[in-house]
């Protein structure tokens, strides 16, 4: 059987143009994930979700995700939670480099594309490898970079752009791309790679995690359609990038 999400502009009312969220591309129930975390509301300092972030600075042990999934992002281990940070216009979860991950648990994708779309920027250069999306338990992957070592940036299928320009198939182009705030998609990866297994964004597999900001992340289980220049514009705003 062949699940088919229509995810296309034809699919949502017209005021979705102007109006359009992440949250159209859930409403007909697909899996998969919305974080962001300019929406102080979904961010917390303990996992249990009890003490609510409040400043810059603030530790974030739980980050909900706003897909109605329930696919939440947790750090149980004090020393390893990112810290939320604001600029006032922006807000993003910074990542210290040293043991700072956010893991999410693993969610079972029927459909065979899994498309990513995140805000993301490493704000060092170092020895640390780097992905939009991994599995915390191997090395499966979606966006890898190394400032040193070259390589294939995906093993999952799909295609990656940059501020909607085609990413270079290489480790060390992909990194030195995003030494400064970019909107990376990652276009129909190969879900059956990714589903069931628990996962993370920023870093890579449980190796070193290098020092990095997120400022917007969102997944959907299905082929995006005409539905991904809104999915991008979204994120190029929380971003504070122009596409």
């Amino acid at each position: 059987m062949k699940i088919v999400t229509d995810l296309s502009v034809t699919s949502a009312p017209h005021r979705a143009r102007h109006g359009w969220h992440p949250g159209w591309l859930f409403r007909s129930g697909a899996q998969g994930a919305w974080f962001d975390p300019s929406d102080v509301t979904t961010l917390f300092q303990d996992v249990a979700g009890t003490v609510p972030v409040m400043a810059d600075g603030d530790p974030v042990a739980l980050m909900l995700d706003k897909s109605g999934n329930a696919n939440h992002a947790t750090q149980p281990t004090a020393a390893a939670r990112p810290t939320w940070r604001t600029g006032g216009q922006l807000a993003w979860l910074e990542f210290d480099g040293v043991d700072d991950r956010m893991v999410i648990a693993g969610a079972t994708f029927p459909h065979s594309a899994l498309t990513v779309c995140a805000g993301m920027q490493y704000v060092a250069v170092g020895t640390a490898w780097g992905s939009v999306r991994s599995l915390t338990s191997t090395g499966i992957y979606a966006g890898l970079s190394n400032p040193t070592q070259a390589g294939p940036i995906s093993n999952t299928d799909g295609q990656t752009f940059v501020n909607r320009a085609l990413a270079p198939n290489d480790r060390i182009a992909l990194r030195n791309l995003l030494l400064s705030p970019k909107v990376v998609t990652v276009r129909d990866a190969q879900a059956s790679a990714f589903s069931g297994h628990p996962w993370q964004f920023v870093s890579y597999w449980n190796i070193a995690p290098p020092p990095a900001r997120l400022f917007a992340y969102v997944e959907v289980n299905a082929a995006t359609y005409q539905n991904l220049p809104f999915l991008e514009r979204w994120v190029a705003v929380k971003t504070g990038v122009t596409l």
